[in-house]
């Protein structure tokens, strides 16, 4: 069990960071934040009067999310993520709407070494794959790494495979078994 700091508890109470505490955190001079800013990869707004900037907590995760760069402790929500591998297709975007309405963040990708990356960059909660090629080595990365506690789910075809656990991981079938995928979810959440 971690210790949370009081500093940690403010943090996560702030809604918005100055330009310095950004800086901070991604170890750059604050003037480089006010170009990220201005070059809009960053998200703020200036407070009126002295027109100092304010980016909002949330805004910056993303930021993080997306350079691939560590997320602090402290800022994080303790939301939890979803790392899907699939194609792009018309079931992709369906699980991937469950996983948004059910509150976790998504990381998609098509590419089965990005999503061992992005396995080990975030950590995830839950991960899924639609293709069931993969699900040998998926299970080979997750064995390997330290992911005991992540939820594991394969997604196949209507037809295709058998529905249950087995080896660890949760088979379900689709879109047969959407209501339970979202059940999971939402049961997982709560843990």
């Amino acid at each position: 069990m971690s210790v949370v700091t009081y500093r940690e508890i403010a943090v996560r109470e702030k809604q918005a960071l100055t330009t310095g505490e950004v800086a901070k955190y991604c170890g750059v001079n604050f003037r480089t934040v006010i170009r990220w800013i201005e070059r809009g990869h960053l998200d703020a707004y200036k407070l009126p009067g002295r027109g100092d900037n304010r980016i909002p907590v949330e805004s910056f995760v993303d930021f993080l999310n997306n350079n691939n760069m560590p997320v602090p402790e402290e800022l994080d929500s303790g939301g939890h993520k979803l790392v899907l591998l699939a194609d792009v297709d018309e079931v992709s975007t369906e699980i991937a709407s469950c996983v948004r309405r059910a509150g976790w963040d998504l990381l998609v990708t098509q590419d089965p070494v990005h999503f061992g990356f992005l396995i080990s960059q975030n950590q995830p909660a839950a991960i899924a794959i639609t293709r069931p090629e993969f699900e040998e080595s998926v299970r080979r990365v997750v064995r390997d790494g330290d992911h005991k506690e992540m939820l594991c789910i394969s997604i196949c075809g209507s037809g295709d495979g058998v529905q249950g656990l087995k080896d660890g991981w949760l088979h379900l079938r689709w879109p047969q078994d959407q209501q339970q995928f979202i059940l999971q979810l939402t049961s997982n959440q709560a843990a």
